[in-house]
């Protein structure tokens, strides 16, 4: 592009100033003259320069220089004087003679001991030993050479000549002045250029219509093409969307969410469920204990009666029950709960009238080896639907119609075991990379269960390992990445 004639580029209000100020400078200046000169901080000078270099109208040349700076002692010198020159003007107002101890009146004990070796290097001051003691004899004046260095720096002067160097050297060695390598730059206007003289802006304020400032003003023209700024607004993890999801979808079955608390005992965790005392599920490798915490059994007495009967004999249930001798100790310890069905018993116990349809979804615990399906900690969905006339029909209709409203088309279940429910049965989907997952036990609750919590009626019940489905709908491979708190991983993802 040709250097003639005006520079098609549109110069903001900054620039201009940068622009009038460099030729009122003759055209060429440092940083540091052409701050002064526009009344700004020479660290603003560095990016506008840059901006109109790359516009065409400045070169810039970089340089490294020496800068001196005072340090706080540097200060404090330059502002009271240097201590030898405190010291002599002390030693002419008390005649040429002190004593050794009314130094402290004009220097700080940390100076005391320098300047009389100063002094005596420099034959200025000698000590003579009277009889009431040291005395500080003036022997010659001293030159001011190392207050007006100090001067200089801190009125911002950089220059020194030959004669003042040794002196500026002192005064680093001693600590009052410090060096330090600084970037500056010369600008220079590039010759040939001519330039538009109004300022650019994008918005005319009212002032500016006002005191006629307008007709100086060149409007930036608008480009409609532009794209607009990506906008990150602040949004919910995407797991979280999904959790409150599955909530919403149970509602509008017409399911009731329930709550409940991370510690258990093992009454309301296991024997509820007729889980024997001697299961390995309850084994320390297979349950969280919790240590030096006490909880009762909060249960009616007729119902733990009832528990220790089913798993004893089977009580009136009809069930020859687990023939053990069956522990109210154990029953009381304290764990971290180990499922979502304890939310379940308890919300039986509670409400043993039909119909009842309620689900709980929140965290569970189990000790296991972490990898790309299992975690220690993770998000369970349990449900329970009892009513006279329920069967294992309406627990798969259920299941299947909750799996197409969250999105699997594809799910198929298998006859297992649990020792709360029968027949039971086991749920599997399919993740396009990890093939069949199972994400859900499910069952009818047993007679052993029902019959101490007072119920009648059969109740339909499953357990859901949300957090597998959830990886399926967020395609995901690996479990632990529904916790990721990287923005940028979220976002690269298609999430955010």
């Amino acid at each position: 592009m040709s250097r003639e004639g005006v520079i098609g580029m549109f110069l903001s209000q900054s620039e201009v100033e940068f622009l009038d100020a460099l030729d009122l400078l003759g055209g060429k200046a440092d940083s540091s003259t052409i701050a002064s000169r526009m009344g700004i901080p020479e660290t603003s000078i560095f990016p506008l320069s840059s901006l109109l270099a790359q516009k065409g109208y400045v070169k810039i040349t970089e340089l490294i220089k020496e800068k001196f700076f005072l340090t706080d002692e540097g200060e404090f010198c330059a502002s009271k004087g240097m201590p030898e020159t405190r010291l002599v003007m002390f030693l002419k107002q008390k005649g040429g003679k002190v004593p050794l101890k009314e130094l402290s009146a004009v220097l700080k004990p940390n100076e005391i001991s320098p300047v009389l070796g100063w002094g005596k290097k420099t034959e200025a001051f000698s000590i003579e030993k009277k009889p009431d003691g040291p005395y500080v004899i003036l022997k010659k004046d001293v030159p001011q050479y190392y207050d007006s260095i100090l001067t200089k720096i801190k009125n911002g002067l950089q220059s020194f000549d030959e004669k003042e160097y040794p002196f500026l050297r002192d005064l680093i060695s001693r600590g009052l002045v410090a060096k330090k390598d600084q970037k500056e730059i010369v600008v220079e206007l590039i010759p040939g250029v001519q330039r538009e003289r109004k300022a650019t802006v994008s918005v005319l304020t009212s002032e500016d219509i006002k005191s006629g400032k307008w007709r100086e003003i060149s409007l930036r023209p608008y480009d409609i093409s532009a794209a607009p700024p990506a906008l990150k607004i602040g949004k919910k993890h995407p797991y979280l969307e999904f959790l409150e999801e599955v909530k919403e979808i149970l509602f509008n079955m017409g399911f009731e969410e329930t709550e409940g608390q991370f510690v258990e005992t093992e009454f309301w965790n296991f024997d509820v469920l007729f889980q024997a005392q001697d299961h390995p599920a309850r084994a320390v490798h297979d349950s969280f204990q919790v240590k030096n915490i006490s909880l009762d059994i909060d249960a009616p007495a007729e119902l733990i009666e009832s528990v220790r009967a089913a798993h004893e004999s089977g009580g009136n249930t009809g069930s020859k029950g687990w023939n053990y001798r069956w522990d109210i100790a154990t029953a009381a310890r304290p764990l971290l709960r180990t499922q979502m069905t304890v939310n379940s018993v308890r919300y039986l116990h509670s409400h043993n009238r039909p119909p009842v349809k309620a689900f709980s979804l929140s965290k569970v615990f189990r000790p296991d080896v972490i990898d790309s399906r299992h975690m220690v900690e993770f998000c369970q969905l349990d449900g329970i639907v009892g009513d006279h006339g329920i069967n294992v029909r309406h627990l798969l209709g259920i299941l299947q119609e909750f799996s197409r409203q969250l999105g699997f088309k594809r799910i198929k279940f298998r006859p297992s075991y649990y020792p709360f429910t029968e027949p039971s049965i086991d749920a599997y989907v399919e993740h396009p990379k990890l093939g069949w997952i199972e994400c859900l036990g499910a069952g009818m609750f047993r007679p052993e269960v029902l019959g101490p919590l007072g119920i009648t009626f059969p109740v339909i019940a499953w357990g859901i390992g949300i957090d597998r489905l959830a990886m399926i709908r967020l395609g995901v491979n690996d479990i632990r990445e529904l916790h990721n708190d990287d923005l940028g991983k979220l976002r690269s993802w298609g999430w955010w």
